[in-house]
């Protein structure tokens, strides 16, 4: 049992410290994007720039294409010779954008990362239309071609209009796929920032789960060696029975392991158990019924939900030493919601929603954590005099 509850307090030191999020150690079991690495950039890059690039080099094929067929009088480099300077400017263009991803875009010195950013851009402008250039003077060995440069043979205004148009068009054309390359990284970040988030929470509530289970479980055995010790003097063989459905009861529990949620019909039968202990221990003062729809028996329950309810309406009703006490359990199942009640006919509403010591604010938090706005637990008291306990959760059987 000490065990139990220091492994539980270290999974919620643990999950407290944050160390369910510390990536390095691999603890949440999501392998982060990681585009820190070298290697996981360079992909991303590639994986983007590829098909855009690819596209960028087509539509400029097909629009030069038209204009060279209906102007074949100008200088004008020919579709596939395009395409030729799109491929040799392939290299850098990546080179550029991985750089753009170290450059990042940092909460701090954004003016530096812009400049840095717009250099790069500059960088494809400036060396895109040399390139075709020296292409077409490669293909027509004439080298005089190169002197459009400086000093087009339409005059120096035209000269500068073209390093222009290129310039823009390349720069454009980078920024764009610099901004899908953005895109793809944000998102790639986003989700597994929610994947992270939703492990948490996961993390969070296993933890949580565990702990208030290790809570419950020396709650209940503390309180049945209570009650066995009361009787021990008076009527020991009746105690010496109570111990040894104890042990049955521990027994079971350790069968069970650490599982969250169990049948209901297993369920059933530890309160079962846990009830003829009380009748042991209260004699003829105690009887009790249950009354379970069978096709809820196979639903899923967490682990030791009926006994601090079950323990709650003996308790209450118990509050005299002449009273007999009724108890009622009973389950059946309401649309997509596993309904059960455990009825006692002794005690009030206000006894049974006041004080709910270890066993039940355990089971209400639980059942929080579980099912968050889908359960529910309530005391009311229903014209037949008894007071009832109900409890509603989402119904999920068992597979076959």
């Amino acid at each position: 049992m000490y065990d139990y509850l220091r492994n539980a307090a270290r999974a919620l030191r643990n999950t407290l410290r944050g160390r369910v999020l510390d990536s390095s150690s691999g603890d949440d079991g999501i392998a982060p994007p990681d585009d820190s690495d070298s290697a996981t950039r360079w992909r991303l890059v590639l994986a983007v720039a590829i098909p855009y690039w690819l596209y960028v080099t087509v539509a400029r094929m097909v629009m030069f294409g038209l204009l060279f067929v209906n102007n074949p009088g100008l200088i004008i480099a020919s579709p596939w010779t395009r395409a030729l300077q799109h491929l040799l400017l392939f290299p850098l263009l990546i080179v550029c954008y991985r750089a753009a991803l170290a450059i990042g875009w940092p909460a701090k010195r954004r003016v530096r990362a812009v400049l840095g950013h717009v250099g790069l851009g500059l960088l494809i402008a400036v060396v895109a239309r040399p390139v075709l250039l020296l292409l077409v003077s490669t293909s027509t060995h004439d080298w005089t071609l190169l002197n459009e440069l400086t000093h087009s043979q339409f005059g120096v205004p035209f000269s500068i209009d073209l390093w222009i148009s290129t310039g823009s068009d390349f720069f454009l054309s980078y920024v764009f796929g610099l901004g899908l390359i953005a895109g793809v990284h944000l998102f790639r970040e986003l989700k597994h920032q929610k994947l992270r988030s939703a492990h948490l929470e996961s993390a969070w509530i296993r933890a949580r789960l565990q702990a208030l289970r290790m809570q419950l479980n020396p709650h209940f055995l503390f309180n049945t060696l209570n009650a066995a010790v009361a009787v021990v003097h008076q009527r020991p063989a009746a105690a010496e029975q109570m111990l040894v459905r104890l042990a049955d009861l521990l027994r079971r529990t350790l069968r069970d392991g650490e599982s969250d949620q169990v049948t209901l019909e297993r369920e059933i039968e530890f309160v079962l158990n846990y009830l003829e202990i009380q009748r042991l221990r209260f004699a003829d003062r105690l009887s009790f019924d249950v009354s379970i729809d069978p096709e809820v028996e196979r639903a899923f329950v967490p682990t030791l939900l009926l006994q601090p309810l079950a323990e709650n309406a003996v308790i209450h009703g118990m509050t005299n030493d002449s009273d007999s006490v009724r108890v009622r359990l009973s389950a059946h199942r309401e649309g997509p919601a596993l309904v059960i009640d455990i009825e006692n006919n002794v005690g009030s509403v206000a006894s049974g929603t006041r004080g709910y010591g270890i066993g039940l604010s355990n089971t209400r938090e639980r059942l929080t954590a579980m099912y968050g706005d889908r359960q529910s637990v309530e005391f009311f008291a229903p014209q037949d005099g008894m007071v009832r306990a109900r409890v509603r959760i989402p119904y999920v059987l068992l597979a076959a």
